[in-house]
C-alpha cells in the first residue's frame, strides 16, 4: 500500500508555484537584517559590546564547554599528576622539585 502511495507521488508534479517561492524569499528577505550580526545565537541578537565579542570570539558554548574542559583538565593533572608524569619530568628536567602550599611547621605564622 505504502508503496503505490510513494509511486503516485512521484508521477504528480512537486514543483513549488512561483507565488509560493515569491512568499518564501520575501519572508527570507524580511529576516535577513534581524539576523545579520548574529552568528547562530537567537538570544545575543542587539547585545554589542567586549563581552559579547569575546563570546563569539570563543565559539559561543560549544567553545566555552571545551575552555572549561580543559581547564579542568589542568586543573586535576596540576593537583594530582600521574606517576608517570613525575617520572617523565625527572627524566627530562634531572630532578624534581616539590612546593609545599602549606607550611607544616608553622601553619599560623607565630612561630619566632
Amino acid at each position: 500500500m505504502l508503496g503505490s502511495v510513494f509511486a503516485e507521488a512521484r508521477r504528480e508534479n512537486q514543483t513549488p508555484s512561483d507565488a509560493l517561492m515569491a512568499r518564501i524569499m520575501a519572508d527570507a528577505a524580511a529576516e535577513l537584517p534581524r539576523r545579520a550580526g548574529v552568528a547562530g545565537d537567537p538570544s545575543a541578537a542587539g547585545r554589542t559590546g567586549i563581552a559579547s565579542t569575546i563570546w563569539a570570539l570563543l565559539g559561543g558554548w560549544a567553545g566555552a564547554g571545551g575552555l572549561a574542559a580543559a581547564t579542568v583538565a589542568g586543573l586535576w593533572i596540576g593537583v594530582a599528576p600521574p606517576a608517570g608524569l613525575t617520572d617523565l619530568a625527572a627524566g627530562v628536567l634531572g630532578e624534581t622539585i616539590t612546593v609545599a602550599l602549606v607550611p607544616d611547621d608553622d601553619l599560623l605564622g607565630v612561630d619566632g
